[in-house]
This record gives structure tokens, sequence and C-alpha cells, in this order.
């Protein structure tokens, strides 16, 4: 019985480490811990206001690197599967050259030109420009790594850019008094040089084989479904960022420090599954054209995680905010059931957007997220100014069960 059990445990594990998505989960999990140990040092450091400059320079640069990717991180997936490493990271490399330019030439604007009232972000605000390109070729990266097979190769990335990070914020939090400006610049660091190995790397791999003389309609198919899906991208990553910006106009650089000390925590939860998504949507894609597409299983296993993660994490958070944070923390506590319940319902949402993406419905996928993004929009605005963090957990919420239900209804419809 011991010898069959070890048996099958063996089978089982080689099974599970013959997935793409395995490494990428891993990599998630390790980007998880990064940042939550990155995220105790900020808040330990920094004063809550610091904290949310920090932050809102944070979302900035992710934001910037959308209008740099155009929706191209998610398109090549789709459209490249089963390519080579040398194909991808080429196409990749036309795809982002001008844009890239374009923030370049942002960046240098901001450190050079006068900027009225701004004089103390000039800094932080170079850097996050700098940011936006790096962050670029990070997504890039991580396609390149799930169309070529190359899953476990990028959870070596994943952990070489964390290493880099948490060593410099490490240095940083026993400097005295660094700024959000020098946190930033950690940031910064630790993904170029991870990048710059990467595409050196991919780019010098085995090449495709001869006589592919439809590489350029390829690559303009990829770039004219990834505009297909940039609204999705965009609304997707503003429906999970613009909580923070709009925090700062209606309330302060402190809330957002508060509230940006809860988010990254909870926000751990939806990583898996959107991970196990990304990893999918060329193979559910494929599965679709062959007809042999099965969802039911993928998101039964789902709402198993989905419970016994929302509870742990709640539990954990609430009990260790104020002792790892320290008591200017404690405000922040309301916070956390309603971003926990968030960020499984993102998740999940993510789930069935890929799934809209995978069965030749990109534009419906860009619907769902820009209705969520509205709705979230008009939550933030009435929520935030009467309740400040604790309006944009909810308005938060609001949105991202938005996000959900329009993407199962349109789900089921196409599926049926």
């Amino acid at each position: 019985m011991t010898v069959t059990a070890l048996s099958w445990a063996g089978t089982a594990a080689r099974r599970v480490a013959r997935e793409s998505s395995t490494p990428l989960l891993a990599a998630q999990l390790i980007g998880a811990g990064t940042a939550f140990l990155a995220n105790l040092l900020a808040a330990r450091v920094l004063e809550p206001s610091g904290r949310g400059e920090l932050a809102l320079l944070l979302q900035l640069a992710y934001f910037g690197s959308l209008g740099v990717v155009l929706g191209t991180d998610r398109s090549v997936v789709a459209v490249y599967a089963g390519s080579t490493a040398r194909a991808v990271a080429s196409t990749f490399l036309r795809l982002l050259t001008r844009p890239s330019m374009i923030a370049l030439l942002g960046a240098a604007a901001v450190l050079s030109l006068p900027l009225r009232g701004l004089e103390s972000w000039r800094l932080g605000l170079g850097l996050a420009a700098l940011f936006v390109v790096v962050n670029s070729f990070a997504r890039a990266a991580r396609s390149v790594a799930i169309v070529a097979g190359l899953t476990w190769a990028f959870l070596g990335f994943e952990v070489a850019t964390d290493v880099l990070l948490l060593a410099q914020l490490g240095w940083l939090s026993l400097q005295p008094g660094p700024g959000s400006s020098a946190w930033m610049a950690g940031y910064l660091v630790a993904g170029a040089l991870p990048a710059l190995v990467w595409f050196v790397w991919s780019t010098r791999r085995r090449a495709e084989p001869a006589g592919d003389d439809a590489a350029p309609l390829r690559r303009a198919r990829a770039r004219r479904e990834g505009l297909h899906l940039l609204p999705a991208t965009i609304a997707h990553n503003g429906t999970l960022r613009l909580d923070r910006l709009v925090l700062v106009g209606l309330a302060s650089t402190a809330a957002l420090g508060h509230y940006a000390a809860v988010a990254t925590m909870t926000e751990l939860i939806a990583w898996p599954l959107m991970a196990y998504a990304d990893s999918r949507l060329g193979v559910w894609r494929q599965a679709h054209d062959r007809g042999r597409l099965a969802l039911r299983p993928v998101l039964v296993a789902a709402v198993g995680y989905a419970v016994v993660a929302s509870i742990v994490t709640a539990l954990a958070v609430r009990l260790l905010l104020v002792p790892l944070l320290g008591e200017r923390y404690a405000p922040a506590l309301p916070l956390v059931v309603p971003l926990v319940v968030a960020s499984v319902v993102t998740g999940f949402s993510q789930l069935l957007i890929t799934a809209l993406t995978s069965v030749h419905r990109g534009r419906l996928s860009s619907a769902v997220e820009v209705v969520g993004l509205v709705v979230s929009v008009a939550a933030y605005v009435v929520l935030i100014g009467r309740f400040g963090a604790l309006g944009a957990a909810y308005g938060s919420l609001i949105g991202y069960t938005t996000c959900l239900v329009l993407a199962g209804v349109l789900l089921a419809r196409v599926r049926s």
C-alpha cells in the first residue's frame, strides 16, 4: 500500500511539474511573498503618506505600461501559440520599440521641464516614467515564457527580480530617511536588469524554422488583436488600480497608505487564479477550436481554492496587520473583509474573461472590463468622498462583481 501511494504521489508530482501553469503559480507565490515583504518594509519605514506616495508612483507606472504594451501581452499568447522563444521575443522587440521610445521621451521631459507645483515629485515621476518601459518588457517576458514553454525559466526570472528588489529595499530600510523616490528607484533597477538578460537570452535561442513568410502577417494580427483587447486591459487595470488614484484625489495620501497596506496583502488571493487563466489562454483556444473546451472542472476547483484562501487570508491579515505595521495602521482593519471578498471576485472574473477571449470573443472581454470600470469609477466617486478608504474597498467590490456577473452571463450565452 505504501509503495502504491508513493508511486501515485510521484506520478501526480510529475504531472504537476509538466503543467505550464505550475511555475507561473510558483512565480506568483514568490512575487506575492516579495510584495508582502516589500509592503512590510515600506510601511514600517515610511509614514502612511510616504507609503501612499510610493503606491501612487507605482500605479502610474503600471498604467503607463499599458500604453506601451497595447494589449500584445495577451494577443501574442493566442496568436503565437507553439512558437519558439526567439520568434516571440523578436516579435515583442518590434512591437514595443516605438511605444517605448515615446515613454522614454516622456521620462526625459518630466526630468528636464519645469513642473509648476510638482517640483517635489519630479524625480519620482521621472523614475516612474522609466519604470513604464521596464514593466512593459517584464510583461512581455511572461508572455514569451507562456508561448515557448519556458515557464520554469521564467520562474528564475521572477526569483532574480524579487531578490534584487528585496536586497535594495532592505538596504534602503536601514538608511536614514529615504523618500518614496529612492524606493521607486529600487523597483526600477530590480526590474531592468533581469528583463535585459531575459531578452538577450531569448533572442539567441533556437530560431524559427526558415521560410516563415507569414511572420509579418502574424505580427500584424497580434497587434490588431492586441488593440481589440486593449480596452479590456485598460479597464481591467483601471478597475484594479484606479481606486488608488481616486483615493488620493478625494481623500489623502495617508488614506492611500492605509489602503495599499491592506490591499497588497489581500490581492494575493486573486494572483493564482489570474496566473492560471493566463497560462491556459492558448490551450483553451486550441481546445475550443477542436470543440473540447471544458471549463466546469476548473471553476469547481477555483471555488474550493477561493473558500480556503479567503478564510486564511482574512484571519491572518486581521491578526498580523497591527503587530507587523504598528498602531498607525490600526484604522485599516475595517478594510480587510471587503478587500478579501473583492480579491476573490477579481480572480473569478478574470477566469471567465480569459475564457471569453479563448473562444474568440475578445471584444466581449473588452466590453465586460469597460462596464466594470465605469461602475467602479461611479462607486468610487460616490463612496470615497463619504467613507474614505473603506469606500474605495466597497467600490472595488462593486466593480469586480459587475465584471463577474456580466462575464458569466455572456460566456454562458456564447457557449450555449
